[in-house]
């Protein structure tokens, strides 16, 4: 069930941060959509470190940046590292990411995570890194980035990295928690009941998700936070929360208040769009608080085999995390 806390900032959880990065699929800039999400002042996003330090001289985006924190928008700094992978940059390097944080306001960092390149680095090079990081930057609000070449080595390595760090969250990447929605469900939920163990509560953020069913799904097993590039890239159905080809916003523009803003060019209805139904969606999550009321909103948007499916998992307290092979032979 949902922990109804707060993280980063003091947003209620669970809560969905738009993502804004160079290798998004479509026709806006950076500063394009780092702009929009400021106008609108929308509550809370991420950008990636390495992108602000390319655009770091347009003055769009420093003055985008400067109204942000007048507005008090909470920003996450992402590492760079998705961008620097798949957008073939071998310039990026850790003094350049710690320059950026120091020239920047954000609200939370996630660490350069280069160790994941090493599929041996364990917890303790993880908080060595951490540590290295706050000390140069003179600021306790950075995160680790957790990856685990074993589904089972989470468990050990989120317990020592919250005992040690007490990290506004821990994020570890979707698709490095399972091959299926099922099985990243499942283990979500253990890993939430293990770190339940602890004294105090310990977020997970939850990295690449922006699907509205997945974020149903992993909300109700136990993550309090997601970032994802889907409310750029497609547009979304309200009456399913199905993600479509954003050239069928025509489709679902009727559902919100962007959609037929005349005024308004198509890609700048299409965002806004999506980002009314992402805080409504969040909001709606959130506010199923009892047993009765989560079944009841699975039951709306799954079908029966997969809503039994995945009750069968929000019920069951169980610490043990099986390898994606195991979990998808049931």
């Amino acid at each position: 069930m949902l922990a109804n806390g707060c993280v980063l900032g003091g947003i209620p959880s669970p809560v969905f941060f738009p993502s804004v990065s160079s290798v998004a699929k479509n026709r806006w800039s950076v500063v394009d959509h780092i702009e929009l999400l400021v106008t609108v002042n929308h509550p809370q996003f991420l950008v990636s470190a390495l992108d602000i330090n390319k655009h770091s001289s347009d003055q769009r985006l420093v003055k985008a940046l400067k109204q942000a924190n007048f507005q008090e928008q909470i920003i996450i700094y992402d590492s760079g590292v998705y961008e620097m992978v798949w957008g073939h940059n071998d310039n990026w390097s850790k003094q350049k990411y710690i320059e950026t944080l120091r020239n920047n306001a954000f609200s939370q960092a996630f660490d350069l995570d280069s160790y994941c390149f090493n599929s041996n680095a364990d917890a303790t090079q993880i908080i060595n890194s951490i540590q290295e990081t706050e000390s140069q930057l003179r600021k306790n609000s950075i995160s680790p980035i957790l990856h685990c070449k074993s589904i089972n080595e989470y468990r050990e390595k989120c317990l020592k990295l919250s005992s040690s760090l007490t990290p506004g969250v821990i994020a570890i990447p979707e698709r490095e928690l399972g091959e299926g929605l099922i099985e990243i469900t499942r283990n979500i939920k253990k890993l939430r009941s293990t770190l339940n163990e602890l004294t105090e509560y310990q977020p997970i953020h939850i990295l690449g998700t922006g699907n509205p069913l997945s974020l149903l799904a992993y909300s109700f097993a136990g993550a309090d936070s997601f970032d994802g590039l889907d409310w750029c890239q497609t547009v979304v159905d309200y009456d399913t929360g199905t993600l479509h080809h954003s050239l069928h916003l025509d489709l679902y523009m009727h559902q919100s208040k962007w959609g037929n803003e005349s005024s308004l060019d198509f890609h700048t209805r299409c965002y806004l769009h999506n980002l009314e139904f992402y805080e409504n969606w969040m909001k709606i999550i959130r506010n199923c608080n009892t047993y009765e009321s989560m079944k009841e909103l699975i039951n709306l948007y799954f079908s029966n085999k997969c809503y039994d499916k995945l009750i069968d998992i929000l019920t069951i307290d169980d610490t043990t995390l099986r390898e994606p092979h195991e979990a998808l032979s049931d």
